[in-house]
């Protein structure tokens, strides 16, 4: 089995600190019992339809740096709503070599969902996305 040294990702725009800091907490236990080493989390309380967020950008730095080799969220949505930035967000994922784990959801259901799968596969000379199915509980 690869080792994992994830970094675990929260996000929320609604205004309760106690959910979204249980959302984190609860990615970080599936990831413990996982066997995943944790690198480092952050949890957000902004809108995801901007790009520009500034834990996002921590995370995808220690994914460019190398640092993480994976990030786990509840799932898709956590990353971003809004269709054209979730791209963004994967395709540099992909391009990085980074695996997206989610806790909650099928992930492959959520890209063919989203019409993501097909613009990432589509993609020449790149490595196609990489992401772990959610386990059974």
């Amino acid at each position: 089995m690869k080792e994992y040294k994830i970094w675990a990702f929260a996000r929320s725009a609604a205004p309760n600190l106690p959910a979204l800091e249980e959302q984190l907490a609860e990615v970080m236990r599936e990831a413990d019992r996982r066997g995943y080493i944790i690198v480092n989390s952050c949890m957000e309380q902004k809108y995801g339809t901007k790009f520009w967020r500034p834990d996002l950008f921590a995370m995808l730095t220690a994914v460019q740096q190398g640092r993480v080799n994976a990030v786990m969220v509840q799932s898709l949505d956590r990353l971003s709503h809004d269709i054209a930035t979730l791209y963004r967000i994967l395709r540099f994922l992909q391009n990085y070599g980074a695996v997206l784990i989610t806790t909650e959801t099928n992930l492959r259901y959520e890209l063919f969902l989203t019409g993501l799968d097909a613009r990432l596969l589509r993609r020449h000379n790149r490595k196609p996305i990489y992401y772990v199915e959610c386990e059974e509980r």
